[in-house]
């Protein structure tokens, strides 16, 4: 009978604790033990998600000639993995470089400024819903990275870029547009796409962006 009908759409997730609001990576876990996941049986479809990219990034069926997509592995809740927009792909450096512009751990988002790395000439600014292919690049407002009394270091117009569903407890993109300006001073503006790897497994995000090199 029902059990028939729904054995065909239970779907075994291990579910990320990636709420809104907590220190590191944001993660949500009430027996504080935040390396601790959780499996979960769900009557839902796995969500959507994407391979970690090989190379640089790539053109997008459907979107205009210069917007490109990169997926990166930030499946780690201990180690940041940074991306370098002018080079179109993830670098192996450190956080004190100058070579980065974006850095991610599962949920957390750095730009290379302020508490992160003060030598750093980045920064962001959230442009709200506005498409990607229709966003223009701000004269100011920019955010530098700060330190949260309680998530730690983080920046202020990135670190709400999803939301988070504590029934599913899926994370989706609120599909915001940002302006984001790169350790040399020239911007970037970028969307998310998603926060899930081609395995249905969390913490690969997918990103989709407009490399500004002439303001």
């Amino acid at each position: 009978g029902l059990r028939r009908q729904l054995e065909g759409e239970v779907h075994h997730v291990v579910v990320d604790d990636a709420a809104p609001g907590r220190q590191g990576c944001g993660e949500h876990d009430a027996s504080n033990d935040r390396n601790q996941a959780h499996e979960y049986f769900l009557l839902r479809e796995p969500p959507a998600g994407f391979a970690p990219t090989a190379g640089q990034a790539v053109g997008v069926v459907g979107q205009p000639p210069d917007v490109v997509q990169y997926t990166i592995d930030a499946r780690s809740r201990k180690d940041w993995v940074y991306f370098n927009f002018a080079r179109g792909a993830a670098v192996s450096t450190s956080q004190d470089a100058l070579d980065w512009d974006l850095a991610l751990r599962r949920t957390d988002l750095l730009t290379n400024s302020g508490d992160t790395n003060s030598r750093g000439q980045g920064g962001a600014v959230d442009l709200d819903e506005v498409p990607l292919d229709e966003a223009v690049v701000p004269g100011g407002g920019y955010l530098q990275d700060v330190t949260h009394d309680e998530r730690g270091i983080e920046n202020p117009a990135l670190h709400k870029w999803y939301n988070y569903d504590w029934t599913s407890h899926i994370i989706t993109s609120k599909n915001h547009t940002y302006a984001l300006k790169t350790n040399t001073g020239e911007v970037v503006l970028l969307t998310f796409v998603s926060y899930y790897c081609d395995d249905g497994s969390p913490g690969c995000v997918t990103f989709r962006y407009r490399y500004v090199q002439d303001r």
